[in-house]
């Protein structure tokens, strides 16, 4: 496996697109693959195959879109043969000026010459105190 700037270049400007609500970005990044998958941050939100997927991101990227700005930081991508992954820490500054921090991850697959999305997730980070779950020693 080697380090992908073409796909950190790409979370990038996927974050771009979100931030001017350029829904359009779907359509040349998502996978229409059946095996698709998007796991959002709100419980309800576990969607498969590639044509829901886009859908719900279009609606996202629509509603959220030149109001909330995505920021990137960190990012890091990786690739081996057609397949690519990448994780970043993402803040969403909401337009009252509150912001959300959740993590963000994707696999990517290349299918022809582009790279398309075929399974992302996000999810806001709860500390394991706050769930109960904590382990003894």
């Amino acid at each position: 496996m080697e380090r992908s700037p073409e796909l950190e270049a790409l979370v990038a400007s996927w974050f771009e697109a979100a931030t001017r609500g350029d829904a359009a970005v779907v359509d040349t990044l998502v996978s229409v693959n059946p095996g698709t998958c998007l796991i959002g941050s709100d419980p309800g939100e576990w969607l498969r195959g590639g044509e829901a997927v886009a859908k719900f991101l279009r609606g996202e990227l629509a509603n959220a879109g030149g109001r909330a700005r995505f920021s990137p930081e960190g990012t890091e991508a990786y690739e081996e043969g057609t397949v690519g992954w990448a994780t970043t820490r993402l803040t969403i500054t909401l337009p009252d000026g509150g912001h959300v921090s959740p993590r963000w991850s994707s696999v990517f697959h290349r299918e022809g010459d582009a790279w398309r999305f075929v399974q992302t997730h996000a999810s806001i980070g709860v500390g394991n105190d706050d769930v109960g779950w904590i382990y003894s020693g």
